[in-house]
């Protein structure tokens, strides 16, 4: 069993190249929406976390879902956090969270991927992002190894991610979100929206939430570059991993 969560497909990619054949991906945002946060993992089955580090913490979303998980039959349980420079101590706070939900993590992997985090920097050219995305391809075949041996490794630091977490909380409005001319009304922004909060009125889309997870989706994935947010994203790259095929 393998929860996920994803904004722009980085993490969607790594649970897809982990997850066996037979194996049921979860995503966790609409796990969140639907309510649902009771699971009964098969036997001998594993269970696995992979989701983006967010200002070396932990999405908020995947923190709402974590902190109401309950699992039956729970076995060795990993979790891959992907990022585009390190994780901080993101690893550290999901094993205090699941630990109170009495789920034992055993091993936390950091999954170098192409950096998405555009509201900060310039996301990467064609070739860096190419780059990254073959190496990501060769650690994930190691990682799988790994968990297909059942590594354990103890997991420490928790202190950047509560640092980081706080800022993170006064970084979540969506107060700066806003769309331009160039709007075609196609909706995919409300759809991607793992919170929800984007509305379409008069074919133009609304924030209408406070605050949101800040997975940038509705920024990255729209078709026509529609959407920025205040400034800071008006010339910048745009990033979707090639599993979302343009979606």
């Amino acid at each position: 069993m393998l929860f996920y969560f994803t904004g722009t497909g980085n993490s969607l990619l790594a649970a897809h190249r982990l997850a066996s054949s037979d194996e049921k991906l979860i995503n966790m945002a609409d796990a969140v929406n639907s309510g649902k946060f009771s699971y009964i993992v098969p036997e001998n089955e594993n269970v696995g976390f992979v989701f983006p580090v967010y200002f070396y913490s932990v999405p908020d979303i995947v923190e709402r879902f974590c902190r109401r998980l309950k699992l039956k039959n729970q076995n060795y349980v990993y979790a891959v956090i992907t990022c585009g420079g390190s994780i901080g101590g993101s690893g550290g706070l999901l094993w205090e969270m699941l630990s109170k939900r009495n789920i034992e993590l055993y091993n936390v992997f950091e999954l170098l991927m192409p950096d998405n985090a555009m509201l900060f920097y310039i996301i990467p050219n064609g070739s860096e992002v190419s780059e990254r995305l073959v190496n990501a391809e060769k650690n994930l075949s190691g990682i799988k190894n790994k968990i297909s041996a059942h590594e354990i490794k103890v997991i420490k630091g928790r202190a950047a991610a509560k640092i980081g977490r706080t800022a993170y909380r006064l970084f979540r409005s969506t107060k700066k979100f806003c769309v331009d001319n160039s709007c075609v009304g196609c909706g995919l922004c409300a759809k991607n929206c793992p919170d929800k909060a984007i509305e379409m009125k008069g074919g133009k889309p609304h924030w209408i939430k406070d605050a949101c997870t800040k997975c940038t989706a509705c920024i990255n994935r729209c078709p026509s570059k529609a959407i920025q947010y205040g400034k800071a994203t008006v010339k910048r790259n745009r990033y979707v991993n090639p599993i979302l095929g343009g979606k």
